[in-house]
């Protein structure tokens, strides 16, 4: 399954791409920045999936995840914050918390299985178990 990541902090990127590239059946396609970077890698590549963070700068999350709805390219949002104030919207498949700097293998498990419950019932869900 191929992936886009849209981070705004260089760090978080690159720990992002490191996590999301060691879980079997996932191949980080694609890095983003910023709303005008993610269409570029979309019109490049289309993804089969859209992990995006919540803030950043420019366009928000949100207005970006309603252009991606309408490309039909599902999305998982990223947030830093274990307990978000708001609800996951209803175009979200969900709501990941973005790995910490301790653990990249036990962030990479959590994750995983945390990906896997948002994809079950989806086209991607077979990718996905397939390869693990």
């Amino acid at each position: 399954m191929d992936v886009l990541i849209i981070e705004d902090v260089d760090p978080m990127l690159r720990l992002l791409e490191l996590v999301f590239n060691g879980i079997p059946g996932v191949r980080v396609s694609g890095l983003a920045k910023n709303g005008w970077d993610a269409r570029v890698e979309i019109s490049r590549r289309r993804p089969d999936l859209i992990l995006l963070d919540e803030i950043l700068p420019g366009e928000s999350g949100a207005e970006l995840l309603e252009q991606f709805e309408q490309q039909s390219i599902p999305v998982i949002l990223l947030t830093s914050l274990s307990n978000p104030v708001h609800g996951v919207p209803k175009n979200a498949l969900g709501r990941l918390v973005k790995p910490g700097w301790r653990s990249v293998e036990q962030d990479r498990s959590r994750l995983t299985q945390e990906l896997k419950s948002f994809l079950d019932g989806t086209t991607l869900a077979g990718e996905l178990l397939e390869s693990s």
